[in-house]
């Protein structure tokens, strides 16, 4: 313990004693790059996207809110390049059963940050941006493959980062309403002013009948009318310092109504805040972060209560700081410490617990010549786990290279070692069913990653080729009937392709036809894992693409989608479906019209629908959702 706490401490102090050694050489950085899209995820400070040696899919808010999509979670789902599942329509949350993504076919290896800072709950990487709006947010950026050596545990196979909006200049107020079918309403305020921007939006949506059924035990799920109210506030007080205050609270039910007659429900309040205070320079960052996640869920049977109200708490809190250092024209060295407390109490299934998380790390950037660059990374991670259970201490090496062909193309290549580690719902979970093992060792595994950057006027092009590998998966054995026990099985892969492609075909004719783009952004690839008994299945699915069409300017817009999700896994059947979203000028604002599922596909969000599965349950998204608002921005 006492060498761990050293480690941590004497990077903070080595960044402390940089700050005080005079000021870098503004001249000495290297070179520039040509890209025009700055990033944050792949260094942890700003870096032009193409000249990355990862994989980085970027989405501002202007592009989240023509997706059409009403919070985060829903966007992710839509901008193509990562599977989506859901257990509720919104994807809400289900009693601790989180929506999620899928990166690269990969169950539950994505790590979810706001501002770079981790907000996964502790008790099963479960994480709630059906509550974040689109409107809250200046970007998303999605880096795919390892990350440890950045960011420690759980970024196995991702890092998505929400990037939220920063203060204007100046005095600036925006208003929205929203309203469709199913009784949906959305409506909100914005005021900026410098230094400071606060806003407030109430979303509402109807019961929705029918969102999913149990074959097993003959019912079908419902979910209750749905209220949301989000806050948030961004501070700039002093040069170069962020405040960000999020608070996002909710209340639903999920009722499930048997074949019978009979009815079970489960009333269910979320209450969740993230608070950051941050201090970002060109060459030193410094965070401090909270992030408190209340759930309390009360059960009904036929109307009558059944039992006590029970809570779930979740919460985070935690310290970063950075420091990048310049020698000359052509090397760059960042240094960099974090820690990060978590704690879970789940009183209908364990008490409370928590862990300490503790890293230090060092990447060095050199130009070894004229348009040749090499990334090498390296991270120490501790995690300190409660008594009687086990601690870790893994070394998280990577490396990357980037060649810079010409001023369209740039090629890369990345390698990098990643680990999970277990979940508290792993370890101590105690119920009647499953039991947690406390001495679970965590995943660990493998990203190996090539492909090409191609921009110039017409065209953009992201491709990468990549083989993601690990070993001690953690899995529930069933063969020794009940209570199931959690234990490190086999190994698992994935291994295919990525692309993200933009195009503007007509960019140069000089009429309404250079406002046309078409994009696409997607994945192919094959997942597989072993079972308890050594055998091969699918965890995740196989192919997702979203193809789109867009036509923007000052006084009208006009937005087309067809995402598309195949090769899925638990004989979940494949599905395509169109989004439109379209906006016109009319006086101070725009007059917005959206329409959710145009052909009102049926998609399965998730469920297992293997005929010999010993449960066999499906959920559905609600199907066509048409919507018509107006904003105005003063």
């Amino acid at each position: 313990m006492t060498r761990k706490i050293t480690a941590f401490l004497t990077a903070c102090v080595l960044c402390h004693h940089a700050l005080h050694a005079g000021e870098p050489d503004q001249a000495g950085a290297i070179a520039r790059y040509e890209g025009d899209e700055l990033v944050v995820t792949a260094t942890r400070f700003p870096v032009k996207e193409k000249e990355s040696s990862r994989f980085i899919s970027v989405a501002d808010g202007e592009e989240l809110a023509e997706t059409g999509a009403r919070n985060v979670m829903e966007a992710l789902g839509r901008i193509g390049g990562l599977g989506y599942k859901s257990l509720a329509p919104l994807g809400v949350n289900k009693q601790g059963m989180n929506s999620a993504v899928y990166v690269r076919g990969i169950e539950d290896g994505e790590l979810i940050l706001i501002n770079g800072m981790p907000v996964q709950q502790a008790s099963g990487k479960g994480y709630d941006l059906s509550a974040i709006p689109i409107e809250q947010v200046e970007r998303i950026e999605i880096l795919k493959g390892a990350a440890s050596t950045l960011y420690g545990a759980d970024a196995m196979a991702g890092v998505i980062n929400i990037v939220t909006k920063r203060p204007a200049d100046e005095v600036a107020a925006t208003a929205s309403v929203e309203f469709g079918n199913e009784e949906w309403m959305n409506h909100g305020v914005t005021l900026s002013l410098p230094g400071v921007s606060a806003g407030f939006r109430y979303q509402h949506m109807g019961e929705l009948d029918d969102v999913g059924r149990q074959f097993t035990k003959e019912y079908t799920n419902a979910l209750g009318e749905t209220d949301k109210y989000m806050l948030n506030v961004n501070a700039s007080p002093f040069p170069n310092t962020c405040i960000d205050y999020q608070h996002n609270w909710y209340e639903t039910s999920f009722i499930d109504r048997y074949d019978d007659g009979a009815t079970e429900s489960t009333d269910q309040e979320s209450d969740f805040h993230f608070l950051d205070l941050r201090y970002e320079d060109d060459s030193f960052k410094a965070k401090l972060f909270g992030m408190y996640d209340d759930r309390y869920q009360t059960d009904y049977v036929d109307g009558e209560i059944d039992g006590e109200t029970v809570q779930r708490l979740n919460y985070n809190y935690g310290a970063e700081t950075d420091y990048r250092f310049r020698f000359g024209e052509r090397l760059e060295v960042v240094v960099g410490a974090d820690y990060v407390h978590r704690f879970a109490d789940y009183e209908d299934n364990y008490e409370d617990h928590s862990r300490n998380d503790y890293g230090v790390f060092t990447e060095v950037k050199a130009a070894v010549s004229n348009g040749l660059q090499l990334t090498l990374g390296v991270r120490e991670q501790f995690i300190d786990n409660e008594d009687g259970s086990t601690d870790y201490d893994v070394f998280l090496p990577s490396a990357g290279v980037t060649w810079k062909v010409d001023d369209s193309l740039n090629l890369f290549a990345n390698a990098g070692k990643a680990f999970q580690a277990p979940t508290f719902t792993q370890m101590y979970y105690e119920g009647r069913i499953v039991i947690g093992n406390p001495d679970l060792e965590p995943e660990s595994g493998w990203t190996y990653e090539a492909g090409l950057k191609w921009d110039d006027e017409v065209f953009s092009a992201r491709m990468a080729g990549f083989y993601m590998t690990y070993d001690n998966k953690i899995e529930v054995d069933r063969s020794q009937g009940r209570p199931y026990h959690y234990f490190n099985a086999g190994s698992y892969s994935t291994r295919g392709v990525e692309w993200k492609f933009g195009l503007r075909p007509f960019v140069s004719s000089g009429d309404f036809l250079s406002d046309v783009s078409l994009s696409a952004a997607g994945y192919w690839a094959y997942p597989v894992a072993e079972d308890t008994q050594g055998e091969e299945y699918q965890p995740g699915p196989k192919f997702q693409n979203t193809f789109g069409l867009s036509y923007a300017t000052d006084h009208a817009g006009l937005d087309l989608q067809c995402r598309m999700l195949a090769g899925r896994e638990d004989g979940l059947d494949n599905y395509a479906a169109f989004d439109v979203a379209g906006k016109v000028k009319a006086g101070p604002g725009y007059v917005r019209l959206e329409i959710d599922n145009v052909l009102d596909t049926e998609i399965q969000t998730s469920g297992n629908l293997v005929e010999d599965a010993s449960s066999r349950y499906v959920y559905y998204d609600p199907g066509r959702l048409a919507r018509v608002g107006y904003q105005v921005s003063f």
